[in-house]
């Protein structure tokens, strides 16, 4: 068995399918002046999609520690592209958008935690936080990479296009998926009745502040992700580009952004493993507050300094996120960690329903100042609570 072509198989299966995950933010803004959407509308429709995220890992969770979890990724790839290709022909207004994006969330949820599950079992404590780092990586330069596909490609293919086309990588990731050879999990066919009668080892002390900092940054973090590419279209606009431009090299920009991410989150895993989860950790989450506070009051700064931010930024909201699914499997004990990690990510998840739907009421209400603000201010539960677990 070669758990380093595992690994990497895996991780090109994630990054074709989480092209679904931005793709309607990376045509956000043409979306909205074609026809008429709020940025309030625009919000609900992104949380709606976590909240089909978040539906569908409660019942993958229950079933990740009895079944293959291959089998989930790879129906979950198919589910995601099927529906992004009927978004891209079918759509029309907010209600069908709404539904359409709803089932792609229901589909990306089988991609994460069923390969979280199937990492945790192939490596060991001290390779873990390296191993997650890359995986938790082909996410994130995933989720970036539609926002690169719209800005290249937009102009010539429409926005219809740059869903179709991200979807039918999501599908050719399910494909792939089937040709990957993953070994029975140790954990055995009777893991799911002995799973709910032990539900308080996973709701115990260390679990819930492992959690609870997962929140935090799961609240900042997917907020800024679906929200930095339309955030750099209005900079762009600002700074004098036409609309046109601003579109181009807002989302070829806002890509960057996320996709830096690739590298910290193997940095931020492997730093871990060193140097410890919480240590490393905080020093991530007081960079990406710090860049939350301002970032949306900078529009006036020259390009040149806002990228640089903008870096930073990609690189810590991100960096820590490794860290918060290694520590859950190890406060978990090993004939849980499969629903460990379905919790984590339904607690997780469940506060992105809100956060991006709030940012565009406070955008739409206020100022992209006061979004980004209220976005940081919330994070700040995290390293509290990361505190908190360092005294148990």
């Amino acid at each position: 068995m070669n758990k380093s072509k595992i690994l990497w198989g895996m991780s090109i299966v994630q990054f074709l399918a989480m092209q679904i995950w931005f793709n309607f933010s990376a045509v956000m803004p043409v979306i909205e002046e074609e026809w008429g959407l709020t940025s309030s509308q625009s919000g609900i429709i992104i949380a709606f999609f976590h909240i089909g995220y978040v539906g569908a890992i409660i019942f993958y969770s229950l079933l990740i520690d009895k079944y293959n979890p291959k089998y989930f990724i790879v129906i979950g790839a198919l589910i995601a592209g099927i529906s992004g290709i009927a978004f891209a022909i079918l759509a029309e207004g907010f209600w069908l958008t709404l539904l359409l994006r709803m089932i792609s969330g229901i589909g990306i949820a089988g991609i994460y935690v069923p390969g979280m599950r199937i990492l945790t079992d192939l490596f060991p404590v001290h390779k873990r936080g390296e191993a997650v780092g890359i995986y938790v990586g082909s996410l994130v330069v995933g989720s970036g990479f539609s926002l690169l596909v719209s800005g290249f490609l937009i102009e010539y293919i429409g926005w219809q296009g740059v869903i179709f086309i991200t979807s039918c990588l999501s599908i050719i990731g399910s494909m792939i998926m089937v040709y990957i050879k993953i070994p029975d999990l140790k954990s055995g066919e009777n893991a799911l009745k002995f799973q709910w009668n032990v539900m308080k080892k996973v709701l115990k002390k260390k679990n819930l502040l492992v959690n609870a900092g997962y929140a935090g940054h799961s609240w900042e973090l997917y907020a800024m992700w679906a929200w930095i590419g339309p955030f750099l279209v209005y900079y762009f606009g600002v700074q004098g580009l036409a609309q046109t431009e601003a579109i181009r090299y807002g989302n070829i920009t806002g890509a960057l952004v996320i996709m830096v991410g690739g590298i910290a989150t193997y940095v931020g895993g492997k730093l871990s493993d060193q140097f410890g989860h919480i240590k490393v950790a905080n020093f991530f989450l007081i960079i990406s507050i710090s860049c939350s506070l301002m970032i949306g009051w900078l529009d006036f700064v020259p390009m040149i300094l806002m990228f640089i931010l903008l870096l930073i930024y990609g690189f810590s909201i991100v960096a820590d996120s490794p860290i918060y699914n290694v520590a859950i499997t190890n406060v978990s004990d090993p004939e849980v960690i499969g629903l460990a990690l379905g919790v984590q990510s339904v607690i997780g998840f469940t506060v992105t329903i809100f956060s991006p739907m709030i940012f565009g009421f406070l955008l739409q209400s206020f100022s992209w100042g006061i979004a980004f603000t209220v976005i940081g201010l919330g994070t700040i539960i995290s390293p509290i609570c990361m505190l908190a677990l360092k005294r148990q």
